[in-house]
């Protein structure tokens, strides 16, 4: 299974949106797992995150997908 996210980044914090729907990452929509992490947290301390908290909704059986790569295409 497919889990779209998209990571934001600015000054002081993360905001991590994630979704099995693509358009409700893109649009921020409801509902969506949404996640805010303090500046000093890469990206892959953040994947790791969201991975093991959709694993517990989903199964281990998913994809995380960026939506902004898929955008780039």
């Amino acid at each position: 299974m497919e889990v779209y996210y998209q990571l934001i980044r600015n000054s002081g914090h993360t905001v991590r949106y994630a979704s099995t729907d693509k358009q409700l990452v893109l649009t921020h929509g409801y509902p969506i797992y949404l996640q805010i992490y303090g500046a000093n947290r890469s990206t892959d301390y953040i994947l790791k995150d969201t991975f093991a908290f959709l694993a517990t909704q989903y199964g281990n059986n998913i994809k995380l997908v960026n939506v902004d790569e898929l955008e780039k295409k």
